[in-house]
C-alpha cells in the first residue's frame, strides 16, 4: 500500500475541492485589490481626465474601481459559505468604521445640493466596502508584502515619470495638457503635482521599511531602497511645499522610531545619517524648490489661507452636523475677499481635509473619523511587539511583518500630515491607497491576540452575505447610471452642430441622473440659444428654457449662472424689473465674478440704467474673462453721457 509520502513527494497538504476554490476566491480578491491600486492613479488619481463636464469630476476614472470592488464583494459573498469553519475579523476599528458609514448615509438624506451629496455618499461606500473586504480576505502575511511590493512598483514608476517631466518639461498627461501652472512641475500620471507628491510620500516609508527591516534577498533590498531615493526625488521634482514638508517629517519620525527600537538603533542612526546628506544634495540640485518657498515666502502665504478662513466660517455656521457633503464648493464665494479674489474662482476643496471635513460633515462626522484614526494607531501600538522578532541572531532581527507595520503607520501618518494643506483624501487614488494601508494595518490584530475572530454562525453568515451582494448590486445600479449619465454628457459637450440633438443628449442624460442639476442648466440653456435666434416662436422657446432653468435652481440653489440665465430669459421677455433679484442673487452666490458683472451691466442697459451698467462693465474689467467688455462700457458710457444731457441714445 502506498504511502502518504508516495502519494504526496512535496509533504505539502492536499486541498480539497472546496479549499482549491477558495484559494481561487481568496487570489481573485487580492488580483482585484490589486488592480485597482495600480489602475486609480494611472487613469489621472481616478480623475476626469480634465474635462470639467459634470460636477462629479472623480466619475471617468472611479467607475473601473467601483466595478472592481463590485467584484471583490460578489466573490466574497461566495467565499463566505465555502470557508470551513467561516470566522470574521472585527477589530475595534470596524465599529467607528460602520459608524461613519450610517452617519453619511443618514447625512446624505438631509442636504441641499442632493446630487452633490451622493456623489460623496458613493465614495465613502466604496471605501468602506474596500476596507471589509482587505480585512477579511487580505489578512495573511503573504497580502501585505504583495500589497506593499506592487503599491512601491507604482510610486517608483511616478517617481520616474515625473522627474522626466522635470526634466524635459513635458506639460502632458497621456496626452491631456496640464494646466499652465502645473506645466513646469512633475505630477507623474496625476494633473496636479501636489496630489502626486501626496501619493509619493505616502509610498516611501513602505520603500524604506523593507529596505532596513525586511526580511528579502540582497537584490530585492537594493531595489526597495533606489525605489525609495527615486520617490525622495519625485516629490522634490513636484516642487510641493506641503509634500516636501510631509515628506521630511515622515522621515525624521521614521529615524527616530528606529532609533528608539533596540534592534534597530544602528539602522536608524545610519538611515538619518544618509538621508541629511542625501536630502541637501538633491536640494541643491534643484533650486526650482528652494525657490518655490521663497515665494511663498515672499508672497506671506498663498490663496489656501483665503479657502480656509472660508471653510472655518461654514463650520461655525453649521457647526454640529457640517453644511452637507460636498457642499462646499458651493458655499465659500460669499465668503472670499474681493482682494484676495485669485487662483481658483470655485476651488472644489478647501485645500485642507480637515476643515474640509469640518464644514461639510460636521463636528459629528469629523469625531467619528478622528475616532476611527486613533483606534487604528492604539491598535499599532499594541500589537506591535508581536509582530517584531526578538531573536539575538543577527540574521533573524529583521521582520516583513514589522516592516510593512512601521512603513504603512508612517504613510498614513504622512498623508495626514499633507492633509493639513491639501486635499488627499478627495483623490481617490490617494484615498484608495490609504484605506487599503488602514485595512491591512487593521488585519495585523491577527498575529496580537485572537480575541477579534468572530463566529457569526449560520444567521450571521446568512446576514453578512446579503449585506455584501446587497451592496455590490447598489454599487453596480448605481455605477451603470452613472456610466450612462456620463456618456450621454459627454456626447452632448462634444455635439457642435446641432443645438437639437445636443437637447436630446441632455434629455438622456437627466433621465439615468434626475438630480444633476447641470443637465437641466444645458437643457435650459439649449432653449434660450433658440429663442436668442429671433425667431416667430421664440417666446416660447424662453417660456421652455425659463423651465429648465427653474428645476436647476431647485436642485441647486447655490448655482449662480441658473439664476442668471433665468433673469436673461426674463429680460428677453421685455419683463426686465421681475429679472433685477435673479442678477442680484447671482452677485450674492458668486461674488467678484466678471463674468456675473457682465451680465448685470447688460441687465442694467435692459433697465436703461447706463450709469449702473457702465458702473458693472468696469468691475467686470478687473478680472478678464474673454468677453467683449470694453465695447459694452463705451457703449454704457456713451449712453449715460447722451442721457445726462438730455440727447436720445445712439
Amino acid at each position: 500500500m502506498p504511502s502518504a509520502t508516495q502519494d504526496n513527494p512535496s509533504g505539502r497538504k492536499k486541498l480539497s475541492g472546496v479549499e482549491r476554490l477558495d484559494l481561487l476566491c481568496a487570489r481573485a480578491i487580492l488580483a482585484a485589490v490589486l488592480a485597482i491600486l495600480i489602475w486609480a492613479p494611472l487613469a489621472y488619481g481616478a480623475v476626469e481626465d480634465g474635462r470639467q463636464i459634470t460636477s462629479a469630476p472623480h466619475r471617468y476614472g472611479f467607475l473601473v474601481v467601483q466595478g472592481l470592488v463590485v467584484f471583490s464583494l460578489v466573490v466574497w459573498a461566495f467565499r463566505i459559505y465555502l470557508q470551513r469553519p467561516f470566522r470574521l475579523l472585527w477589530p475595534p476599528v470596524c465599529w467607528a468604521v460602520t459608524a461613519f458609514v450610517l452617519y453619511a448615509i443618514v447625512r446624505c438624506r438631509f442636504v441641499v445640493v442632493a446630487y452633490a451629496a451622493r456623489q460623496e455618499l458613493m465614495q465613502v461606500l466604496v471605501y468602506a466596502c474596500l476596507f471589509f473586504i482587505i480585512l477579511n480576505n487580505l489578512n495573511r502575511r503573504e497580502s501585505a508584502w504583495a500589497v506593499a511590493s506592487v503599491l512601491i512598483a507604482v510610486g517608483l514608476g511616478e517617481a520616474l515619470f515625473a522627474f522626466y517631466q522635470f526634466a524635459t518639461h513635458d506639460p502632458h498627461v497621456w496626452g491631456v495638457l496640464k494646466p499652465d501652472q502645473y506645466a513646469m512641475r512633475g505630477s507623474g500620471t496625476f494633473i496636479c503635482p501636489d496630489n502626486f507628491a501626496g501619493f509619493a510620500a505616502m509610498i516611501l516609508p513602505l520603500a524604506l521599511a523593507y529596505t532596513v527591516m525586511g526580511r528579502l534577498s540582497p537584490t530585492i533590498k537594493v531595489l526597495t531602497g533606489y525605489g525609495a531615493l527615486v520617490m525622495i526625488t519625485g516629490v522634490l521634482v513636484s516642487q510641493s511645499r506641503g509634500g516636501v514638508l510631509a515628506m521630511a517629517i515622515t522621515l525624521v519620525v521614521f529615524c527616530l522610531v528606529l532609533i528608539y527600537q533596540r534592534e534597530y538603533w544602528r539602522h536608524g542612526v545610519l538611515a538619518l545619517g544618509v538621508l541629511i546628506v542625501v536630502g541637501v544634495v538633491l536640494l541643491q540640485s534643484f533650486g526650482a524648490v528652494a525657490g518655490r518657498f521663497e515665494k511663498l515666502y515672499a508672497n506671506k502665504g498663498d490663496e489656501r489661507i483665503y479657502y480656509w478662513n472660508g471653510a472655518a466660517q461654514i463650520f461655525h455656521q453649521h457647526f454640529l452636523w457640517g453644511a452637507g457633503p460636498g457642499h462646499f464648493k458651493y458655499l465659500y464665494a460669499p465668503f472670499a475677499p474681493f482682494l484676495g479674489y485669485y487662483g481658483q474662482l470655485s476651488p472644489q476643496t478647501a485645500h485642507n481635509d480637515y476643515l474640509n471635513t469640518l464644514c461639510e460633515w460636521g463636528l459629528a462626522g469629523f469625531a467619528l473619523i478622528m475616532v476611527t484614526m486613533g483606534l487604528l494607531f492604539a491598535g499599532v501600538r499594541a500589537y506591535w511587539p508581536h509582530v517584531k522578532r526578538t531573536s539575538n541572531d543577527l540574521e533573524r532581527k529583521n521582520s516583513s511583518k514589522a516592516a510593512f507595520v512601521l512603513g504603512a503607520s508612517l504613510g498614513i501618518f504622512a498623508v495626514m500630515v499633507h492633509c493639513v494643506v491639501d486635499f488627499d483624501m478627495h483623490l481617490p487614488a490617494n484615498a484608495l491607497t490609504a484605506v487599503t494601508l488602514m485595512a491591512l494595518l487593521t488585519a495585523h490584530w491577527r498575529f496580537g491576540t485572537e480575541g477579534y475572530w468572530a463566529n457569526p454562525r449560520r444567521l450571521g453568515k446568512a446576514l453578512l452575505a446579503v449585506t455584501a451582494l446587497g451592496a455590490a448590486g447598489f454599487l453596480t445600479l448605481a455605477g451603470w447610471r452613472s456610466g450612462l449619465e456620463f456618456h450621454w454628457l459627454e456626447k452632448a459637450a462634444l455635439e457642435k452642430t446641432s443645438l437639437d440633438q445636443q437637447a436630446a443628449d441632455f434629455q438622456k442624460a437627466r433621465q439615468y441622473e434626475p438630480l444633476n442639476s447641470f443637465s437641466l442648466y444645458e437643457l435650459g440653456d439649449c432653449y434660450l440659444t433658440r429663442a436668442f435666434d429671433g425667431g416667430p416662436d421664440y417666446k416660447d422657446q424662453t417660456k421652455a428654457a425659463m423651465t429648465w432653468f427653474e428645476s436647476a435652481m431647485l436642485l441647486n440653489p447655490y448655482d449662480p449662472m441658473a439664476h442668471v440665465r433665468y433673469g436673461m430669459c426674463l429680460d428677453w421677455l421685455d419683463r426686465p424689473r421681475e429679472a433685477t433679484r435673479y442678477f442680484l442673487r447671482a452677485n450674492e452666490l458668486l461674488p467678484y465674478n466678471s463674468t456675473i458683472y457682465f451680465y448685470l451691466g447688460r441687465h442694467c442697459m435692459e433697465l436703461g440704467s447706463y450709469a449702473f451698467a457702465a458702473h458693472w462693465f468696469e468691475y467686470a474689467m478687473i478680472f478678464p474673462n474673454g468677453l467683449d467688455v470694453r465695447t459694452y462700457y463705451n457703449r454704457a458710457m456713451e449712453r449715460s453721457q447722451a442721457a445726462a444731457k438730455g440727447v436720445p441714445s445712439p
